[in-house]
């Protein structure tokens, strides 16, 4: 939950195109409202600029709101890991409907995370 809280916008944005691929071909969804390069894009800026501070942020609410410090470690690794595969997902929908477009990849992601 804590994921989807700090990344709702990115994540809504995949999920819009993973419903649109049902009906519509992948080459036809950049054309679609919402969902061109230019959406695309802006997404990305205001999801991932300061994407540091939001992991952090993700961080502090997930040791805020748990009781039991011992679960914490083992509670961050699980958001880690269940981040980077919805963000593994996204980027292959990325990859798959905007191939000229450039996203943050996966591997600098999981450094990221590492160094955290």
């Amino acid at each position: 939950m804590i994921i989807y809280y700090q990344f709702e916008r990115l994540f809504q944005f995949a999920r819009r195109i993973e419903d649109l691929m049902f009906t519509v071909a992948p080459e036809e969804i950049p054309f679609q409202l919402g969902l061109s390069k230019m959406d695309l894009r802006k997404m990305l800026k205001s999801s991932l600029s300061g994407v540091d501070k939001s992991i952090t942020a993700m961080y502090k609410k997930l040791q805020k709101n748990l009781t039991s410090e011992e679960l914490l470690p083992s509670l961050w690794d699980k958001c880690k890991k269940e981040f980077l595969d919805k963000y593994e997902s996204f980027a292959q929908l990325v990859a798959k409907i905007y191939p000229t477009e450039t996203i943050p990849s996966v591997a600098e992601m999981r450094d990221l995370l590492a160094s955290m």
